[in-house]
């Protein structure tokens, strides 16, 4: 049995060997291929492709190989007139080559209007090729496209739709990193698990307060684009009035959700609901391109959700609230973290 077990460390440590060699032998001999020429596509893959309706996105993607020792540094998406760009554009390392490995970059372009596009551009900057020298910057063409309008009965409203999605690719690539993280992975699950039986659960409108300031930061740092918060926005408040009231709001069209809260026994304040109409329909706007993101305006939607979020609150001092619903009290607050104990 010891002979057995010295055999299988042999077997590890010969791979484990073997695979710093692959690894290592690959980047250097990278170095010998920055002499020759790089070259790309020079136009994005589009899907879906032919004529766009109105309330679908253009997801754009380009797929180009690089030497080992250089890498994608940016990536900008310029859309034509009629189009704006939903969401960061992404950049992704994909399969590994040896000497190679695949890059993608990635966005999603919304049409603002029905009609034709004209076409756009992807910049993006390659690593320079010597220590201190300047990044190489290539352009691919982002192909025009047809808007067709949107069709909807005359007394249809449209539902909100969820967060942009991006669906990456190539992702088998990072075959080695999966294997080497999944049993980290598995440890920091099991540690946080027992963690969260001892901390105390957060109640839903300190979750929502937390989620919205995190909402205001990232619109103000630039790392989202004004469409995308108000997508967030729209979910969060959602979210929050469905746990908080037991309201079906993801299950409901825009129209549908307004008419329950609209009702007399609505545990919706009063005094919230003529600002939940009006952010919801602009939020409508946004996601359907009948009208640009205003900055102004998705500020001073988070400056009242947050205003709705702080006067539907359950109050400590009393553990009860005029609109509270049944099962959301401080004290069933308390419960529910005693029963996760």
């Amino acid at each position: 049995m010891k002979k057995f077990w010295k055999f299988i460390a042999w077997l590890i440590g010969f791979l484990i060997l073997a695979a710093v060699l692959a690894v290592g032998s690959g980047y250097l001999w990278s170095f010998r291929l920055n002499s020759e020429p790089l070259t790309f596509p020079s136009m994005v893959a589009v899907a879906p492709q032919g004529d766009l309706p109105l309330d679908q996105g253009m997801h754009v993607s380009l797929e180009f190989e690089l030497p080992l020792c250089r890498k994608v540094e940016k990536a900008v998406l310029e859309p034509g007139e009629g189009c704006i760009v939903a969401g960061d554009v992404k950049i992704e390392r994909g399969l590994w080559k040896w000497s190679r490995r695949v890059w993608r970059i990635e966005g999603e372009l919304r049409a603002l209007r029905p009609g034709e596009v004209i076409p756009g551009v992807l910049t993006f900057e390659i690593s320079p090729a010597e220590k201190g020298g300047e990044p190489f910057v290539e352009t691919a063409a982002v192909p025009g496209f047809t808007v067709l309008p949107l069709q909807l009965p005359p007394d249809a409203r449209p539902a909100l739709a969820g967060a942009v999605d991006f669906s990456g690719s190539g992702r088998h690539g990072n075959l080695w990193w999966w294997l080497l993280l999944i049993p980290a992975a598995l440890l920091i699950w099991y540690w946080m698990r027992r963690r969260s039986g001892t901390e105390r659960i957060l109640p839903p409108w300190e979750r929502a307060l937390a989620a919205l300031r995190r909402l205001g930061d990232d619109v103000a740092g630039g790392r989202i684009s004004l469409e995308t918060g108000f997508v967030r926005l729209t979910d969060l408040v959602r979210n929050y009035l469905e746990v908080r009231f037991a309201l079906p709001a993801s299950t409901r069209t825009t129209a549908e959700f307004l008419d329950e809260l609209n009702d007399p026994a609505s545990p919706l304040p009063p005094e919230q609901r003529p600002f939940l109409r009006e952010f919801l329909e602009i939020a409508d706007q946004v996601k359907f391109a009948k009208a640009p993101p205003d900055d102004a305006q998705l500020r001073n939607a988070m400056a009242r959700a947050g205003e709705l979020i702080a006067s539907t609150r359950v109050r400590e001092e009393d553990g009860s609230s005029e609109n509270a619903a049944p099962g959301t009290g401080v004290k069933a607050e308390r419960e529910e973290g005693v029963r996760h104990v």
